[in-house]
C-alpha cells in the first residue's frame, strides 16, 4: 500500500522510503496504528480504536493518548516533506490518513504489471462522458477548470466528501448554495458519495448535481436535475437529501 513516498509492506511489518530506500522496522504498536490507518483510509479511526493495539491477543498493549501521538508524529516525519499533510490529528475525535487524488492516482503504479480493474475503467469513463455532458448541455456550464466553489467536508461518519459548486457567472449564489449543501452533508449519519459536482444554469431555474463513490467495490455515478423557482432562496434541506438518496 502506497502512503506518500513511502511502502507500507504489512506482512513484512515494513515502512519503505522509496526516495531513501530506509526500511522502517515496525514494532507492534506503530504497526496497529498504520494497518488502521490503511485499512480506514479517507476516514476519521476513533482514538478507542488506536489506542487499543489488539495484534496479540495474549499481551494487549494499550497506547496512551502521549504514546499514540509520539508514533503519529514519528509516522509524519518519516514520510517525505510534500506528503507531511496525509496524516492529521484531529483532537478528541481520532486520525486520518487522507486519500488525496495524487496518491490515488499513483496506485496504477505500485506494483510493475498492475493493471486497472474494468470496474475502475468504468468509472473513468463515466466520469469524462458526465463533463461532457455538462460542456455541452443547455446548462452552459463554466470552465471546468476552475469551479467558484471547492471545499473537503468531513461528514458524522468519518467520510471525506470532495464538493465543486460551478456558479455559471453567478459566484454569490454558488456561494450561497455550496454554504447551504456542506452545511446539511455534515448533519447526515451517512452519505452514499465521496464526490458532488453542483451545477447552477445560466437561466437561472435549474440545479444539476452529478455523484460519484470511488469507494465501491464497482465505482458509481448518479446524476440529478432540479427546477429552482428563486435560486436565491437555498432548497436543500435533510428531508430532501434523504429523498434523493445522497445521505441516508
Amino acid at each position: 500500500m502506497q502512503i506518500g513516498c513511502c511502502w507500507f509492506d504489512s506482512t513484512q511489518r515494513l515502512l519503505i522510503n522509496q526516495t531513501s530506500a530506509v526500511q522502517w522496522h515496525l514494532n507492534d504498536r506503530e504497526y496497529w496504528v498504520v494497518s488502521q490507518l490503511v485499512q480506514h483510509r479517507g476516514q476519521v479511526v476513533p482514538l478507542s480504536i488506536l489506542e487499543a493495539v489488539a495484534i496479540s491477543a495474549d499481551s494487549p498493549q494499550p497506547l496512551s493518548q502521549v504514546e499514540l501521538l509520539e508514533i503519529i508524529d514519528k509516522i509524519t516525519d518519516y514520510l517525505c516533506n510534500n506528503h507531511s499533510n496525509l496524516i492529521e490529528y484531529v483532537p478528541d475525535q481520532g486520525v486520518i490518513l487522507y486519500a488525496f487524488a495524487s496518491a490515488k492516482h499513483t496506485k496504477i503504479f505500485e506494483q510493475p504489471n498492475k493493471l486497472l480493474s474494468v470496474g475502475q475503467y468504468l468509472f473513468i469513463i463515466v466520469i469524462l462522458l458526465s463533463v461532457l455532458l455538462f460542456v455541452y448541455s443547455k446548462l452552459n456550464p463554466p470552465e471546468l477548470t476552475q469551479a467558484d466553489v471547492v471545499q473537503q467536508i468531513l461528514a458524522s461518519d468519518g467520510r471525506i466528501v470532495q464538493l465543486f459548486v460551478f456558479g455559471n457567472n453567478n459566484p454569490q449564489d454558488a456561494q450561497l448554495h455550496a454554504d447551504c449543501l456542506s452545511s446539511q452533508l455534515r448533519l447526515c449519519h451517512h452519505i452514499r458519495w465521496d464526490s458532488i459536482n453542483m451545477t447552477l444554469s445560466s437561466n437561472q431555474h435549474y440545479v444539476s448535481f452529478t455523484l460519484g463513490d470511488s469507494t465501491a467495490e464497482i465505482p458509481l455515478v448518479n446524476s440529478i436535475k432540479v427546477n429552482v423557482d428563486n435560486m436565491s432562496v437555498p432548497f436543500i434541506t435533510q428531508e430532501w437529501l434523504l429523498k434523493v438518496a445522497i445521505c441516508g
